[in-house]
């Protein structure tokens, strides 16, 4: 952050402390409906009325904010697919809904989303760069692929997760799920097919509440990045039927990197209609996002038990000329249409369309024990764009047999994805230096290759029909769920096409002894036709189609709510296909399969207040990772690559006062394991912690209530390796970070 932008700040700070008045000490009631509505905003049980035609519940929802944990961090109910907006203690598996409030107080727009999924312990960055969006869950790396959009699967790509500001509600679900989910499409190659093995992460958008939101928001981060944010919604008509929310960005500067710089402009629109009998929702938008150096990709190719100490994370090791533009088009349509007291249809429907550029160095750099770089690279220019289309459309219901009361759905869903792409590399060139004294690339690497024209690469399309039938009798709830999946992929650049079909069961026991308590058991899967190697640049098998493989994920846990306090403990096992980088010499390598991940761990979540004023969010995650049926046997047993044993995160928010809360992160990391030439063919990827600090102030300007906020991340200036699950590659983190912004309720 300049000196100038942290000036504004800290003037924008005192004006507001300045217009404060003597009542501000208390919130006004302006202020705390404002609030109320935002926290009806982020939970389904709240907007019930607004956002499904089931039963009302908004009125005793609102006087006494039962809708979500104690703290206001996480939601009660989280969507569910074709279950629609479900208890998280009637689910049987993994699940917690991340609310705007967790949004507001951990997310810094200049960073990956994903340091706002850190609150969940199953879930670690596996980059510090808003270049790409990876994060592992339950140890198996992930991407805004896997993102699902107000239901409608994968409308995002590894490049791009949803925008923060537009979120209202964060729904992680563990599990391959397809079954729940519908079928997904692919974008980008990267673990496409059916719903991914860790799980999805459901985005609801936010929507226009029964009292009017006008808000205007300013952010300083990194080194010179300043945002404008504005947030309008309003309702209308007879009965306040119809809604209107308006969000939009402007995200320009330097970020706490030196020579990364973001430029980031989108304006989203969410319209939403409640009749008697029916209810309807449309979001549509554009993004446009470029961002400028900030790639931190490793290699090692030394023979040490563990990596040389990370250096100095201020220290910039991308290739100077590296870019990055994309523009995104996105819409999604829900609709449900009452037909009687009992019964329900639905439709639900999703477009996307990207387009741009990138020019970087075709791998990822390479050093030795002494942290020399040692390997030679080229240039590579990459232009791509992809469109999918999804549909759904199906129907829900309510029927008794004897004492068992049924929760049926039926659904037919079709995706259609398409992508093109062309890449270009240039000379080959070298670079040399080393991590503590910096990099050269050499002119080898230049002139740069022009961008070349794109050409179909692929494309896919999946049709599901899915059956769903949740019975609910005494103290028991029963889940019974299948998909029939039919794919067809087509491959143009080596003419491949590939066809399968396959059946997809779901099924879980929850068992309440309590009304507050929940055991269960889960078991879930998904089907993937095989990855389409893409990548050219890297991989001299691009377009090559893998085998299809299947995932399976069973889960044991207890789930307890008492006095404002969620906590869950669970027991799972997922297996997945190992897929690795085989070295294919000068530079590239050959994407394969050899054998299964397993993971076996236990988690441990905790949400909710400890204290009068102590708001508490995180947990532990021990994962026990192991590769199974490797060719010959060899690597059965061995380490999956990145995967730490133990993991976890405590966030604390204190309620010093009425208007201050003082913030605090803590997140751990336990060692992991790359294959390597160091001693029993393994290298350690050393442990680590961070710590984020920071505090918000409420407080009013000319009457409108004004809120403060100042976060610091990664406070210490933690300089260290980030492993990234399945994957010898790892990334290095950013430095220290300072985030101020000042959002006006007019």
């Amino acid at each position: 952050m300049t000196k100038r932008n942290l000036a504004l700040a800290v003037i924008m700070a005192a004006l507001g402390a300045a217009w404060t008045c003597p009542a501000a000490a208390q919130e006004s009631d302006a202020q705390a409906e404002t609030e109320e509505q935002e926290s009806a905003a982020a939970d389904p049980a709240v907007q019930e009325d607004q956002n499904s035609l089931g039963e009302t519940v908004v009125t005793a929802a609102r006087r006494d904010g039962k809708g979500t944990i104690a703290g206001g961090l996480l939601s009660k109910k989280a969507h569910m697919g074709i279950m629609g907006d479900v208890d998280v203690l009637d689910i049987p598996y993994s699940m917690q809904s991340m609310t705007t409030k967790a949004i507001k107080t951990y997310n810094d727009p200049s960073q990956p989303l994903a340091n706002v999924l850190v609150n969940n312990p199953s879930i670690r960055s596996s980059t510090s760069s808003p270049m790409y969006t990876d994060f592992s869950m339950r140890g198996i790396n992930m991407n805004g692929n896997h993102f699902m959009l107000n239901g409608v699967p994968s409308l995002f790509y590894q490049f791009t997760t949803p925008p923060a500001h537009i979120i209202e509600r964060l729904d992680i679900t563990s599990g391959p799920n397809a079954a729940v989910n519908g079928v997904s499409m692919s974008n980008n190659g990267t673990n496409s097919g059916a719903t991914p093995a860790p799980g999805t992460i459901n985005v609801m958008t936010k929507r226009a509440t029964r009292a009017p939101i006008t808000k205007y928001t300013q952010v300083f981060s990194g080194r010179s990045t300043a945002g404008e944010y504005i947030d309008i919604g309003r309702r209308f008509g007879n009965n306040d039927a119809w809604g209107v929310r308006v969000n939009a960005e402007m995200l320009k500067g330097g970020l706490a990197l030196p020579g990364a710089k973001i430029d980031s402009k989108d304006v989203f629109v969410n319209l939403d209609h409640k009749g008697r009998r029916s209810m309807t929702n449309l979001f549509f938008g554009y993004w446009d996002h470029d961002i400028d150096g900030a790639q931190r990709w490793f290699t090692y190719s030394g023979n040490g038990r563990e990596l040389p100490t990370a250096p100095n994370a201020k220290k910039s090791y991308d290739f100077p000329e590296t870019w990055k533009r994309m523009y995104v088009k996105v819409l999604t349509l829900n609709h449900e249409q009452k037909i009687n007291d009992h019964w329900k249809a639905f439709f639900n429907m999703g477009y996307s369309y990207r387009d741009g550029d990138k020019m970087n160095s075709g791998a990822n750099l390479q050093f030795d024990s002494n942290g020399n770089f040692t390997a030679s690279n080229r240039s590579n220019a990459q232009s791509e764009s992809g469109k999918n289309l999804y549909l759904q459309a199906g129907v829900a219901g309510k029927v008794r047999t004897g004492a068992v009361k049924h929760n049926l759905a039926f659904s037919v869903d079709r995706s259609r994805a398409q992508y093109w792409n062309a890449t270009r590399n240039g000379s080959l060139g070298l670079y040399g230096g080393n991590l503590y004294g910096g990099i050269i690339f050499t002119p080898g690497f230049y002139p740069l290759p022009p961008m070349p024209s794109q050409r179909p690469a692929w494309n896919e399309t999946n049709v599901g029909i899915t059956f769903m039938d949740t019975m609910e009798f005494g103290k028991w709830d029963v889940l019974l769920a299948a998909t029939h999946k039919h794919e067809y992929i087509e491959v143009y650049t080596n003419n491949t096409t590939a066809r399968n079909s396959n059946i997809l069961p779901t099924w879980g026991l929850t068992y309440k002894p309590t009304r507050n308590m929940a055991l269960y058991y889960g078991h879930t899967e998904s089907f993937s036709r095989g990855y389409v190697v893409t990548n050219p640049a890297r991989y001299v098998n691009a377009g090559a189609i893998l085998p299809p493989v299947r995932s399976k994920q069973n889960e044991l846990g207890i789930k307890y709510e008492d006095r404002g306090l969620l906590t869950t403990l669970a027991l799972f096992q997922i297996d997945e296909a190992n897929r690795y980088d085989q070295p294919a010499g000068a530079g590239m390598f050959r994407y394969v399969d050899d054998g299964k991940n397993l993971y076996r761990g236990i988690e441990l979540t905790v949400n909710g207040r400890i204290a009068p004023r102590l708001t508490a969010t995180g947990g532990l995650l021990y994962l026990d990772a192991t590769r199974d049926k490797t060719a010959g046997g060899a690597n059965n047993g061995r380490f999956v690559n990145g995967v730490a044993k133990w993991s976890g995160v405590l966030g604390l928010d204190y309620a010093l006062t009425e208007q201050v809360n003082l913030i605090g992160r803590l997140s751990l990391m336990g060692k992991a394991y790359i294959d390597s030439n160091g001693p029993g063919r393994r290298t350690e990827i050393p442990s680590y912690a961070t710590l984020d600090l920071g505090m918000k102030y409420r407080t009013k300007m000319n009457d409108m209530p004004l809120d403060l906020s100042f976060m610091c991340y990664n406070a210490t200036n933690r300089s260290y390796w980030m492993g990234r699950g399945g994957s010898t590659t790892f990334g290095l983190s950013m430095p220290r970070t300072l985030m101020i912004s000042a959002t006006l309720s007019m």
